[in-house]
């Protein structure tokens, strides 16, 4: 089979792709051909060598995935012919991950795919929905009359924060870079939409009221902004650190609004918590259908040109595929 492969950390250019053995399953294993997979800029930030906690090369990367289950253990819950989204933290990271025709996993690091996705949205939704999950519901507790704030909404997991809010029933201002997609993000989710580069930006959150809860992806300087942004009694999800890793930051204002600040790592859920979270997850989506934009979808041979395509923010997710064809 072909499998998108690097045996060593280095630069994007280190992921090539390989033929390999299709996987033998063994125990309770599941076998399944891959439809569609889903990019991330963890992904990317993983072959660096820039991810704590994967495992040494050499693998597979691609964390989101659709897939047809071809073969599953005596007893399972799946048949063949199932088409089923990958929920579990350690696909990608610690083992062969979904850029490849055929995976192999334990049962339950899959889920069937929700009935009002398609096999592009569930390669789409199934990751950034969960981290922001994570976020918005097990670190933040949000309540239906709060405010949320997300920054870098344009992407995947900005775009998903967006629209987990909306069907919680929050307030949400949407930051990103330029006002471009201040349209696009009104219409996926955002009452409000401010540009990060806006020299007021702290002043113009406090006049709409500030914000109770912050999902920030940006990272890098723009949290010190968020802990002026926030609320007394505020929480902010740090979820990623696209601006860079490095940040001076006051404790003065996370002492004096009794702030709550979380680091998000959906990778840290186990298979049982990431299937407890995917239930209560889709019980919020199902009533309104929910599913997540998809910005572009490139071939499977491809893939070194979607990461590159990533750089540029895209709107929504960026996908592979069909991988099956």
């Amino acid at each position: 089979m072909r499998s998108w492969q690097f045996h060593e950390f280095g630069q994007i250019d280190k992921l090539q792709m390989e033929d390999v053995d299709i996987p033998t399953p063994t125990g309770d294993e599941v076998l399944v051909k891959m439809k569609y997979a889903g990019l991330n800029p963890a992904d990317k930030f993983l072959i660096m060598g820039l991810y704590q906690g994967c495992a040494e090369p050499s693998y597979s990367v691609g964390r989101d995935g659709c897939c047809e289950v071809i073969q599953t253990p005596e007893g399972s819950k799946f048949k063949a012919g199932d088409l089923v989204i990958t929920p579990s933290a350690t696909v990608g990271i610690n083992r062969d991950g979904t850029l490849a025709e055929y995976l192999s996993l334990p049962e339950d690091h899959f889920a069937l795919l929700p009935s009002w996705w398609s096999p592009e949205e569930g390669a789409a939704g199934t990751k950034v929905f969960l981290t922001c999950w994570q976020a918005l519901s097990d670190a933040a507790h949000l309540q239906p009359d709060e405010t949320v704030l997300v920054t870098g909404a344009s992407g995947g997991i900005g775009l998903a924060a967006l629209a987990i809010a909306k069907e919680m029933g929050a307030t949400t201002i949407a930051v990103s870079r330029g006002v471009k997609k201040a349209a696009q993000l009104k219409k996926l989710g955002a009452d409000c939409v401010l540009d990060t580069e806006d020299p007021d930006i702290v002043a113009n959150v406090k006049e709409l009221g500030g914000a109770d809860v912050i999902l920030d992806i940006v990272g890098g300087d723009f949290l010190s902004k968020c802990i002026d942004m926030a609320n007394p009694y505020g929480r902010i999800c740090i979820i990623g650190a696209l601006a860079g890793i490095n940040c001076e930051i006051s404790p003065v204002g996370i002492i004096f609004k009794r702030l709550q600040i979380h680091g998000m790592q959906v990778s840290m859920y186990k298979a049982d918590e990431s299937q407890r979270s995917l239930k209560e997850l889709l019980a919020v989506l199902e009533p309104n259908k929910v599913a997540l934009k998809i910005d572009k979808i490139f071939p499977f041979e491809e893939v070194q040109e979607a990461f590159e395509y990533m750089r540029y923010g895209p709107l929504g997710k960026v996908l592979i595929g069909p991988i099956d064809e």
